[in-house]
């Protein structure tokens, strides 16, 4: 059986990945047009404005590193329970207590009675009529204009009067009740038939195959960002790393819908994280370690001094990459019991626990931004105070007096090693397992 891996965004796909950018809208009318006539096969309804399909599932058939990519059945209910009002946080679960909750919307609708009604508990239906009414009005227009042929008026006045829109409200809400009805019992026959469907025959040859793979990538690595389940991380990995080994040119970067842009380059580090986390004797607790926060107290009174990372040479960099390579090394070679992870992941202070009841959080060497290497001071706590303590900014550590601060000085692996090294005794090797117990059960459940 095939399995969902990710959802796309069928507009990024088609802006970022097509071959021919002026035939975007084309290739949306057309995989539309798809999906719409499955739609009217089950439901018997053509819903001109809106054909659920913003959102495309990818499935893993073994075929090829993407798998097949298909109308997106989670799309259709997402917007079901939007376009019925009803409030659904996280994840849809598709079940009986979704159809009963879904009809008892339905009810509601059936007995709305005014206009005002309709607007406050369905804002979308309503916004549906008043949009019909000026498709309506639009249409006697392009009746008269050359070009607009019989069939497509008589086609698009079908679609108004089965709506209910140029009729009273009272026939309006009866049409509709009976439409969403369908979508709530039906809405199974229309999943059949989409599992049925897949786009990729349509977009193999219009497709730049490298962009997709990027994409592709991109939400694999969302997705396992997403998780603890080492198991289902190194599932994403492998499917990552299959597009990668796929990908003919790296060169180039797409532009998501959000405006963010993702290159190889971020897919490369992303991935190198996560390996090393699913590596990792690791936690990963649900908070920022050390979250951004001004500190000054090391800033010397220069106004060049910000603009320190942008003026740097090579041999710099290169002496401040060998620096952060040590660093890292270092804390590998220590005996800590577990490696604390926070919601920044390798990006931000990384958190080293040790028998002696000892906790180091340093900031983790970033490739992209050398400065980490020594930039940071290095926070040392004690276990009883790690939770509390590890989600405070460098501010309110500073000033807490059972914080200890240490600097990347020449001898600051030495002096390290001596707090690491000091003889645990009983009840600090039972505070520090205790911590260790809390945060990986958190971890499992």
């Amino acid at each position: 059986m095939e399995e969902k891996t990710v959802s796309l965004s069928l507009s990024t796909i088609l802006r970022e990945c097509s071959l021919d950018s002026n035939l975007y809208l084309d290739y949306y009318n057309w995989l539309a047009l798809q999906n719409r006539e499955n739609f009217h096969q089950v439901f018997r309804y053509r819903k001109f404005n809106d054909d659920f399909v913003d959102r495309v599932d990818c499935f893993n058939d073994g075929s090829n590193p993407v798998g097949r990519i298909r109308p997106s059945y989670d799309e259709f209910l997402r917007k079901l329970t939007i376009l019925l009002n009803l409030p659904i946080a996280g994840k849809i679960v598709d079940d009986d207590s979704l159809t009963e909750k879904l009809l008892e919307r339905v009810e509601v609708l059936k007995h709305v009675t005014s206009y005002r009604e309709l607007e406050l508990e369905f804002p979308l239906l309503y916004k549906d009529l008043k949009d019909g009414r000026d498709y309506y009005d639009d249409l006697q227009v392009l009746r008269k204009q050359e070009g607009y042929s019989e069939e497509q008026y008589a086609s698009g006045e079908h679609y108004y009067y089965a709506c209910g829109m140029r009729r009273s409200l009272e026939n309006f809400v009866e049409t509709q009740s009976e439409v969403y009805r369908r979508f709530v019992l039906q809405r199974n026959e229309l999943q059949q038939k989409q599992q049925q469907m897949s786009f990729n025959k349509f977009l193999s040859p219009r497709i730049d195959r490298d962009k997709l793979y990027l994409y592709v990538m991109y939400e694999y690595l969302v997705k396992a960002e997403g998780t603890n389940d080492k198991e289902e991380i190194k599932k994403y990995i492998s499917l990552t790393e299959k597009c990668l080994d796929a990908c003919r040119k790296k060169d180039f970067s797409i532009t998501l819908d959000s405006g963010a842009k993702v290159t190889f380059d971020e897919i490369m580090n992303r991935l190198e994280h996560l390996k090393r986390f699913v590596q990792d004797q690791c936690s990963l607790v649900e908070w920022v370690l050390i979250p951004e926060g001004k500190d000054y107290s090391r800033v010397r009174q220069n106004p060049e001094q910000e603009s320190r990372v942008t003026l740097m040479n090579y041999d710099e960099i290169q002496r401040l990459q060998e620096k952060g390579k040590r660093k890292r090394a270092f804390y590998e070679s220590t005996p800590y019991i577990l490696k604390v992870i926070g919601l920044k992941r390798y990006r931000g202070y990384i958190g080293y626990i040790y028998e002696n009841g000892k906790v180091f959080l340093d900031r983790e060497f970033n490739q992209d931004r050398p400065a980490t290497a020594e930039g940071d001071a290095i926070y040392r706590l004690r276990v009883e105070n790690f939770e509390e303590l590890s989600q405070c900014d460098k501010k309110v550590l500073r000033k807490d007096s059972r914080v200890g601060i240490m600097y990347h000085s020449p001898t600051w692996e030495e002096r390290a090693l001596k707090i690491i090294n000091k003889k645990a005794t009983e009840e600090e090797r039972e505070a520090s397992y205790q911590l260790v117990k809390r945060l990986t059960t958190k971890n499992e459940s």
